[in-house]
């Protein structure tokens, strides 16, 4: 947790930012973008036009395009293909809507009916909804019929979930895709990621593909999809997918996220090799709240030896159902507000981070009086009512970021002192430390309207100078390509160049400066002197702060 008193000693950076622009990044538009182009190629995936590529992974998923996609990507398309005009008119006619499907998707439709894969409503008057909206659970459904699984009325709603145990997609990725409207960039997600899913037989995806002759094994190896070792089928690492926990943790692990979400007041946890022991559900437990930041009010449980699980929470059920539901609201539409199409994730990140600092104010009156309101302490606070504390603004953080595509985590651990929570984020390949708590102008003489980014996207070095963590549970932050200064090039290296770039700017009318050191090895000078000879040179009086544990000065000039 941040202390106030603490911080004044810390001497943190006041700064503008240098009119530097950006780096030009090679990253994608959309998340899925490079599975899209993969999936062409193998063959699975069209694209809207058929002259040219184009995936369209904007357009909003119906229901006529979802099952189209989702037959081609199955390797039906010979079959769908083998139905007449007539065969096909016949099988839709029952259908008061079925004028209205697109001719490209009629016989996809057509199929899907005669399968069993769609069923229309149940109505006197039946219709197909080709034109309704495609959510992300009734997509995971699809894709996991096509997989060979029965998915049974009681068990729809954890399609996303089942398809998460079937190795298809991440865990962080079980939110990213609970999405009422579907647009056609998650579903290549979905099903690029089930590729190499288990199927109801227990072989993946792209095993029956390549034998089937749908897709071309050496094509598959060109795109990097597999590797063929020995006639044996590898599939390549797919960084939006991993599933490393035995299915019987999953099992007892969904059953308490579940629990948590609909705040349940307790539950008989499944009994296998991994819940035998009382210190073995805590470990669980404690994984699932950490690993999903819109659990609200959650505050322990008791276990006892009948395998029941009660749950306490700080707030009564009704209020926190409804606390929920305005969080989830609130992080659609922040999202939506914040993030377009064409934005790297280093641009989705800053935009995220900016809009913390900017709408979320440190909950400096609880703090103090020892008295700090359970809101505080999660992101329905940070984001629903502008008050947080380190754990709110690393879970609002965490949930907006992984909504934007952005792979982010909460971290806890120490910080001078004091119990504290941040986030570790996934950036082109690469992970950082990122504290926004760290990065709020709460102490006292500063300029609030100034945006602090010492803490942005730090090493596992730079921030261990101040915050301690258990590092084997977590992964390790080596990369240094987009911490907020690299990336912005405002690096000297060398006394010179300090006074250089600070007269500089400050001839172009920039008075809030700051600037990181990377001096060379045993190279060092006196910063006082440095500065002085700055004032003299531009007759201006400073005022400035030095960082020493990530050499940042800032300096504002009257």
């Amino acid at each position: 947790m941040k202390k106030l008193t603490k911080v004044l000693s810390v001497l943190l950076a006041i700064c503008y930012i240098f009119s530097v622009p950006q780096t030009a990044s090679a990253e994608s538009a959309y998340r899925f973008e490079d599975e899209a182009l993969k999936l062409h190629k193998l063959g699975l995936f069209a694209g809207a036009y058929l002259d040219r590529f184009n995936p369209d992974l904007g357009a909003d998923l119906n229901r006529q395009v979802g099952i189209t996609l989702l037959l081609n990507f199955f390797g039906k398309r010979a079959e769908v293909a083998a139905l007449s005009a007539n065969e096909t008119n016949r099988i839709l006619s029952p259908f008061q809507d079925q004028a209205g499907v697109a001719d490209w998707a009629r016989p996809y439709m057509a199929y899907a009916v005669k399968t069993g894969m769609v069923v229309g409503t149940s109505s006197a008057t039946p219709t197909l909804g080709y034109s309704d909206p495609l959510d992300g659970v009734s997509y995971a459904a699809m894709i996991l019929r096509q997989l060979g699984y029965t998915v049974n009325r009681q068990d729809f709603t954890k399609s996303i979930i089942r398809l998460y145990e079937k190795g298809a997609i991440n865990s962080w990725d079980v939110n990213y895709f609970e999405k009422p409207q579907l647009i056609k960039d998650d579903a290549i997600g979905m099903v690029y990621g089930s590729l190499f899913a288990t199927g109801s037989d227990g072989s993946a995806l792209i095993d029956k593909l390549i034998e089937s002759k749908a897709v071309s094994r050496d094509v598959a190896v060109l795109m990097g999809v597999i590797k063929d070792e020995a006639n044996d089928i590898i599939p390549v690492d797919f960084s939006h997918r991993t599933n490393s926990r035995p299915s019987g943790y999953n099992e007892a692990y969904f059953q308490l996220l579940d629990a948590l979400k609909n705040q349940k007041e307790s539950i008989k946890i499944v009994q296998n090799e991994y819940t035998d022991t009382f210190e073995e559900v805590v470990e669980i437990v404690d994984r699932c709240v950490k690993e999903n930041p819109e659990i609200l009010y959650y505050n322990g449980f008791s276990y006892s030896t009948q395998g029941e699980v009660a749950f306490k929470y700080r707030k009564d059920a009704e209020t926190n159902r409804r606390h929920s539901l305005l969080l989830e609201q609130k992080i659609e539409s922040v999202v939506k507000e914040l993030i377009t199409p064409s934005m790297t994730d280093y641009q989705k990140e800053l935009a995220i981070h900016d809009y913390l600092i900017e709408n979320c104010e440190y909950d400096v009156e609880g703090y103090e009086s020892g008295k700090i309101e359970a809101d505080s302490f999660n992101a329905y606070g940070a984001l629903c009512l502008g008050v947080a504390v380190c754990e709110g603004y690393a879970e609002a953080a965490a949930l907006l970021l992984n909504r934007a595509g952005v792979e982010t985590l909460v971290i806890t651990g120490d910080s001078r002192g004091e119990k504290h929570a941040w986030n570790i984020v996934k950036i082109d390949g690469d992970y950082y430390h990122l504290d926004v708590t760290w990065n709020d102008p709460v102490q006292q003489n500063s300029i609030s309207t100034i945006k602090y980014y010492d803490y942005f996207n730090l090493t596992d070095k730079e921030i261990g100078k101040d915050h301690s963590w258990d590092k084997e549970k977590y992964v390790s932050c080596t990369a240094e390509k987009y911490n907020y200064y690299i990336y912005n090039n405002l690096i000297v290296k060398s006394r010179d160049e300090f006074i250089s770039r600070v007269v500089e700017e400050v001839q172009k009318g920039n008075k809030n400066i700051v600037l990181k050191f990377k001096l060379g090895t045993g190279e060092s000078f006196k910063l006082d002197n440095a500065i002085n000879d700055i004032v003299n040179r531009l007759y201006l009086r400073c005022q400035y702060r030095y960082n020493g544990n990530l050499k940042l000065v800032s300096l504002s000039f009257h």
